[in-house]
């Protein structure tokens, strides 16, 4: 929406469920050309304020795959659960090794593809990725009934959701773009495309000028392209764009079928992916142990297969990790691994914790915290908006153990980063010199001790953003002191603003309030504990100091600056009913406010 509401009526509007939109730009026809006037609302100066409130309730606002806005009627999103497009979303997710986070759900108004979050009747979001069956009709006739095209569009989304992207009315950044591309050329590369076909849609759609949140065609074929290569190598193929993965079937699964509404003729034939036992954990598949042609041959060498990761670098595009265990080396027992994978699978689908776990064959040149924190980033392990990921290394032929966490992983588990080291430390001291080529199941379960420990202490914390406003939290926390004043005893653990997760819009006052006037309100405990304080102003006027774990900005798409808006995911920290007092919260990530 390209106005903005006063804040009282914007509130009301928030809780009757408005969804956050996947990005924004002006207000247009849809990309396949078919015009939405049809479905259009009434003039809003014509409206009353109580019908303006319930229109914007009914509204969706979500951008297409190309970036071209449109809203969309959210009560029209209850049908269809049960259609092709979950089918080929299931496809998809076979090939992630990942526990799916989202709904899929046709949509007439959707152009074409969009991630989206809505805010439901609990006040929880909900990701979901809307899409338009006729324009999936469309898409094969535009690429000569390329299979994989319309398919490269719903992994474009899926990645989007996967990594966690926070998406709002005008606020999505091409990063995040890239990011969701990348994952698309890296997941199709798994299910068996070409390089061309991994591309088609993008090159057949999308223009080459860059748009405000989206990026232009060539940047993003290039994107496709890295995230295709990257899943090339890590499965040791042919990484000429001519080969498909020698582990996946070699043609697309059914994509036509999501266009039910408008049939292609003569659709190729298909192949669906190798059959799997229900419950079974998708994973990609290793390469076989190979020699090491870098000067000075490593310590340790083993028989098994091995994983390949990319080199650290700061300036790659991130693309979501494929497995809970990585083992450079090839020293692993694969059935402790294979039991362990299905263990760290649970956690992220019951507790939305994702812990990853690296056998590293080198670092890099770095430490191995720093090469943890490089990991994380460029797998983006946890979801970007809540931070809820770890990556844990042992490096034997560096003889280094390290650990990296994400902020909200960070905040219950700072005071056993030392211990979780001591457990890596103990596979590489004390176990790896016993393994025959391979390490046994209790040498194997040495070096994943850590990651059950985290996953133990983890698991009872909660990672949904419970309150989409400033306000939806304040009204809960003076709700629940006039409980206590009226002599309800409410522990902690029942208060229902304790520790929990908010969405925040404020403006970047001072990254350095200390030398401010918000100096005497800081929490030095707290300074010390999780990181500088930044002094954030909400549009209302109100004082905020959100902590700041002094990795979280290298995690994050952006640096942050003075002066700027941002909507910022944080836990609480410390609340008061006084309007004058400062508020604290500790940072989980932020993105920047939509214009």
């Amino acid at each position: 929406m390209s106005t903005r509401l006063p804040l009282k009526r914007n509130t009301l509007c928030i809780a009757l469920s408005i969804a956050l939109a996947a990005c924004g730009g002006s207000d247009g026809a849809a990309s396949n050309g078919r015009a939405l006037a049809a479905n259009d609302a009434p003039p809003r100066a014509a409206m009353s304020e109580a019908a303006m409130i319930d229109e914007i309730a009914s509204q969706l606002q979500a951008c297409s795959y190309d970036g071209s806005p449109v809203k969309v009627d959210a009560h029209g999103m209850a049908a269809g659960r049960d259609g092709a497009g979950q089918r080929v979303v299931a496809e998809i997710m076979k090939y992630t090794g990942l526990p799916q986070n989202f709904d899929v759900l046709p949509h007439p108004q959707v152009p074409n593809a969009a991630a989206v979050i809505l805010v439901g009747e609990d006040k929880l979001p909900r990701r979901v990725i809307a899409y338009n069956e006729q324009f999936m009709a469309d898409v094969l006739k535009a690429t000569q009934n390329n299979n994989w095209a319309p398919i490269s569009i719903m992994a474009h989304e899926v990645g989007h959701h996967l990594s966690g992207h926070t998406i709002q009315p005008g606020g999505s950044q091409p990063p995040t773009e890239l990011e969701a591309d990348k994952f698309s050329g890296y997941v199709l590369y798994k299910m068996g495309a070409l390089l061309g076909d991994a591309q088609k849609a993008m090159n057949a759609l999308v223009p080459e000028t860059d748009g405000p949140t989206h990026p232009g065609r060539s940047k993003r074929v290039k994107a496709i392209a890295e995230g295709w290569e990257q899943a090339c190598a890590q499965q040791g193929g042919d990484c000429s764009g001519t080969v498909a993965s020698p582990a996946a079937p070699k043609r697309a699964p059914a994509a036509d079928t999501i266009a039910q509404s408008a049939p292609v003729r003569n659709p190729p034939a298909t192949t669906t992916a190798p059959s799997r036992a229900d419950g079974d954990v998708p994973a990609f598949p290793s390469v076989p142990t190979m020699g090491d042609d870098a000067p000075g041959k490593p310590v340790v060498t083993a028989t098994g297969p091995v994983d390949v990761l990319p080199t650290p670098d700061a300036n790659a595009i991130p693309a979501k990790f494929g497995k809970f265990v990585i083992d450079e080396i090839g020293v692993l027992d694969a059935g402790t691994r294979a039991s362990f994978e299905r263990q760290m699978y649970d956690l992220a689908a019951q507790h939305q914790v994702e812990i990853v776990t690296i056998v590293a064959k080198s670092l890099h040149g770095m430490s191995a915290d720093e090469y943890a924190y490089a990991m994380m980033r460029q797998l983006r392990v946890g979801k970007l908006d809540v931070g809820n990921g770890a990556v844990l290394v042992a490096a034997p032929n560096d003889g280094q153990v390290g650990v990296a966490m994400g902020p909200g992983v960070m905040l219950e588990m700072r005071d056993y980063i030392d211990l979780e080291k001591d457990r890596l430390k103990g596979f590489i001291e004390i176990g790896l010199p016993y393994c025959k080529g391979v390490c046994n199941a209790a040498q194997t379960e040495m070096v994943l001790g850590a990651a059950e420990h985290i996953a133990r202490d983890v698991s009872h914390w909660d990672f949904q953003i419970r309150y989409q406003t400033l306000g939806e939290l304040m009204a809960k926390f003076e709700e629940t002191s006039t409980a206590r004043m009226n002599g309800q005893d409410i522990e902690p653990e029942q208060d229902p603003t304790w520790r929990k997760i908010v969405r925040i819009e404020g403006t970047l006052a001072s990254r350095n309030p200390a030398a401010g006037d918000q100096a005497k309100w800081i929490n030095e405990i707290k300074q010390e504990r999780v990181g500088p304080p930044l002094h954030v102003i909400t549009p209302e006027g109100r004082d905020l100091l959100v902590y700041v774990d002094p990795h979280t900005e290298s995690l994050m798409t952006s640096k942050l600056e003075e002066g700027k808006s941002y909507v910022f995911i944080a836990r609480e920290a410390s609340l008061s009913q006084n309007p004058d007092d400062t508020l604290s919260f500790d940072l989980l990530s932020y993105d920047r406010a939509a214009p």
